[in-house]
């Protein structure tokens, strides 16, 4: 049932959009239960009004705000280090800081693969230069693919908080249904383990790939506003 890791995927572009995706990644006080503290990465879990749990993954590394964009959006890559991710294909970019996604996840015989259709939009506070990634639920933008199970009930956010010294908290948090007969205690379980899974991968790829040192347009760097040290 390894196929089930697909879930964090939701990053690239996932998932059916939900008030709370807009929570902040705050857990003192929170219904957030730890799960566990390793390689870096904290990973978090919370019970929902559905029978899926949410979950919640934070890491701290060093990259630039715009890296983070320009390797979710190298679609070839994706499969590299999304758990289970078999191919991702932008559909459209209607403005610059928008992307329509179609995503398929490998599941194997006789499960039918599972595919997802979303639309990202990601958006920088002024102030504070925190830059967050918001993913809803785009299925009517593209026909459903008969060997194929379309995801439903996903929503995701991704936190991005920049600190001096060119450290960056990335902080994701979201859910999937698998859909299909697949029992709720073994999709959570594989909902965190996909989760922690491709955040170990993120810390790999991020921090010295090639997407450092190239700034996108509409995006500040927080260089100047947070000086080494501050």
């Amino acid at each position: 049932m390894a196929w089930m890791q697909f879930s964090l995927p939701v990053l690239l572009s996932l998932l059916l959009f939900s008030t709370e995706a807009l929570a902040d990644c705050e857990v003192s006080g929170s219904q957030w239960q730890h799960v566990k503290s390793k390689h870096q990465i904290e990973l978090y879990r919370r019970k929902s009004d559905s029978a899926v749990d949410d979950v919640m993954a934070k890491t701290l590394l060093r990259s630039d705000l715009s890296a983070f964009i320009l390797l979710l959006r190298d679609t070839e890559q994706g499969p590299k280090w999304i758990a289970n991710a078999r191919q991702i294909t932008l559909l459209d970019r209607p403005q610059t800081n928008q992307d329509l996604v179609h995503s398929v996840f490998n599941a194997p015989w006789p499960i039918r693969d599972r595919d997802l259709v979303t639309r990202s939009h990601y958006e920088q506070d002024p102030d504070s230069l925190v830059l967050t990634l918001i993913v809803e639920d785009a299925s009517e933008s593209l026909p459903k693919i008969p060997t194929m199970v379309r995801l439903q009930g996903v929503w995701s956010s991704w936190t991005l908080t920049p600190f001096p010294a060119n450290q960056l908290e990335i902080c994701y948090q979201g859910s999937a249904d698998a859909a299909g007969n697949i029992p709720h205690w073994l999709a959570n379980r594989m909902l965190l383990d996909g989760t922690f899974k491709t955040f170990v991968a993120l810390r790999k790829i991020l921090p010295n790939s090639i997407y450092q040192n190239k700034p996108l347009r509409g995006i500040q760097e927080p260089t100047e506003k947070i000086p080494n040290g501050a």
